[in-house]
């Protein structure tokens, strides 16, 4: 039903994940649905009584159906699952009573359709659960997996735009534009900013091409993703910065003629959303980039998550003793290589091999 009106404009999506004082901890949200009996559609059944406040929702004001995250609870063991089932994910037209939409929220005072969103007392049936109702508290998985795409796609797809408008109408403008009865185009002072918006553009561009090549195969790279987008979106706002300095006052005076305004305004916005860039370089980045890169690290985080205590227990052992032997190594290999000023650490060989000096 819904994917084909998705596809040609029929319906208009937006997704609920930032509660009001949650911010980028997504896991923090305070929205919360109840497992209980209600009524729909004039018949008594089994289904979700809500109550949600989201804010800085992507298209929430315009939107027609929204994909909401929310914390479930079932204190009278409905589902006989227990009480608190987790994060939950559901598809929610905008019309269903209770929900409350179409504010605007201003971000950089852009043409950007961003809004709140906010539900009180909304009932929705289990089967509007994506999956149905064996799929509940499976929302941070579905969470994660998305936005381990969509980060590699929407951002750096933006910022490829950015910085290739910012290299041409730059480039452009430097031929066109004369000082000193030269255009500005021959200066050296100019031609660095320039040569820095091409390589950016191209850099960019390249990098974005070589992450969806890697989503297109069915890959999820979480990591390349968020590498992706918080680098992507500081070249997209070097690029706009450079290119202002090209144009100078022509791009600081607003008017149908000024390419870079709205530009340079909404540069702050590819770098908060989706993760801000300061919290997906420290915590996806780094975070999930140290574990997913340590040999042991998470193979015992798998094993400790198991459901089995027992099949648990024995997947853990191998990987906790290969990681004791792996810290034990390293310790003995800088006590060594300190002691010895690295005489004894392995070098490469052959016509490769680049030699060092030391002074």
């Amino acid at each position: 039903h819904w994917l084909p009106r998705l596809a040609d404009g029929r319906e208009i999506p937006c997704f609920g994940l930032t509660s009001a004082q949650a911010g980028s901890d997504a896991a923090a949200m305070t929205d919360r649905g109840v497992v209980e009996y209600g009524e729909h559609e004039g018949r008594r059944v089994l289904g979700i009584r809500l109550n949600f406040e989201k804010r800085y929702i992507t298209l929430a004001p315009v939107a027609t159906v929204m994909g909401l995250a929310f914390k479930l609870f079932d204190p009278e063991n409905h589902l006989g699952r227990g009480e608190a089932l987790g994060i939950t994910v559901a598809l929610i037209p905008t019309a269903t009573p209770g929900v409350r939409h179409g504010e605007r929220h201003l971000p950089g005072f852009t043409f950007f359709q961003n809004g709140p969103i906010h539900g009180t007392d909304v009932f929705i049936p289990m089967d509007w659960i994506l999956g149905g109702a064996e799929r509940v508290g499976e929302g941070w998985t579905m969470l994660m997996t998305a936005l381990a795409a969509g980060r590699g796609i929407s951002l750096p797809s933006q910022s490829a735009a950015s910085a290739a408008m910012a290299a041409r109408v730059s480039g452009a403008y430097a031929r066109v534009r004369t000082q000193f009865n030269l255009p500005i185009g021959q200066f050296e002072g100019i031609q660095e900013p320039l040569a820095e918006l091409a390589a950016n553009a191209y850099q960019i561009d390249a990098a974005r091409r070589l992450t969806v090549a890697a989503l297109d195969q069915g890959h999820r790279p979480s990591v390349i993703s968020a590498i992706m987008k918080s680098n992507a979106t500081y070249l997209m706002r070097e690029s706009i910065e450079r290119a202002m300095d090209i144009q100078g006052g022509k791009a600081i005076m607003d008017g149908p003629g000024n390419a870079l305004g709205a530009q340079y305004r909404s540069v702050p916005i590819g770098i908060t959303v989706e993760g801000a860039n300061i919290l997906t370089r420290n915590l996806m980045i780094f975070g999930q980039g140290a574990i997913r890169a340590h040999p042991y690290m998470l193979q015992e985080m798998r094993a400790l998550a198991d459901p089995d205590p027992e099949r648990g227990l024995a997947a853990f052992d191998k990987p906790f003793w290969g990681h004791v032997g792996h810290g034990l190594g390293n310790l003995a290999r800088t006590l060594m290589f300190g002691w010895t000023g690295g005489l004894a650490a392995p070098a490469p060989r052959g016509k490769t091999a680049r030699p060092s000096e030391h002074e």
